[in-house]
């Protein structure tokens, strides 16, 4: 049984999978309280499935970016999770979660999430072998995006007059409400990483936030998958 655990921003999701298919999954709204909420969360989905912490064979975490408070927390109790059992630990990028349910439909993907006042988290997915992360401002949007993009993830209803002001009245836009990410997605990104042997070190991975010097990182990082 693998555990998938998503605390990046105030919409927290935790499942159990079997080989990246989800078996069961709680999604929650937190007021700035993960870090009070998430072990009890995920002592509850354990009790209903019967099981015991120590038959988690792997740890899906997703890294962000997001939230500052709220990554640190899922990735400090997925971190020692992954260490007290000796099990595989994953990292899976918040926007790759956002983006997934779009890719392959035949348009460029536009992740969204917000990042502060007037500022938004952005992966274009525009090519699939290359998609980069980056930190714009809402009037960098028009050109930080392609025009035939499909803007999605939990910022783009947030933004959704200024993507139609920047591209047009039938610009594509998820009509998906809050919360957009599902923990069974991060265990299917999670999982198809892990048997690709791309774990992550329980003892120096840090969430991703997205300052300059980690954007060059990660985007370095999907040119060399």
């Amino acid at each position: 049984m693998e555990l998938a655990i998503d605390t990046s921003t105030r919409f927290a999701s935790i499942g159990l999978s079997r080989q990246g298919e989800s078996v069961v999954e709680l999604t929650w709204r937190s007021e700035r309280n993960h870090s009070v909420e998430l072990v009890p969360s995920i002592r509850r989905l354990l009790e209903r499935q019967g099981i015991g912490v120590g038959q988690l064979e792997s740890i899906y975490i997703a890294s962000g970016p997001g939230n500052f408070s709220a990554l640190r927390v899922g990735m400090s109790v997925a971190k020692a999770m992954a260490a007290s059992l000796g099990a595989p630990l994953v990292a899976v990028g918040t926007l790759e979660i956002e983006a997934m349910p779009y890719l392959g439909m035949g348009s460029p993907v536009c992740a969204l999430i917000g990042a502060g006042r007037r500022r938004l988290y952005l992966g274009d997915f525009s090519d699939a072998a290359q998609p980069s992360y980056r930190v714009v401002e809402h009037d960098e949007l028009a050109a930080a995006a392609s025009s035939d993009a499909l803007f999605c993830g939990e910022g783009a209803l947030s933004v959704a007059d200024l993507i139609r002001g920047a591209f047009g009245a039938d610009a594509k836009i998820a009509g998906a409400p809050a919360p957009t990410r599902r923990a069974g997605a991060l265990a299917y990104l999670g999982y198809e990483m892990l048997r690709e042997g791309r774990t992550a070190d329980a003892m120096s991975l840090e969430p991703l936030y997205l300052r300059s010097s980690q954007v060059s990182t990660a985007n370095r990082a999907w040119r060399n998958r």
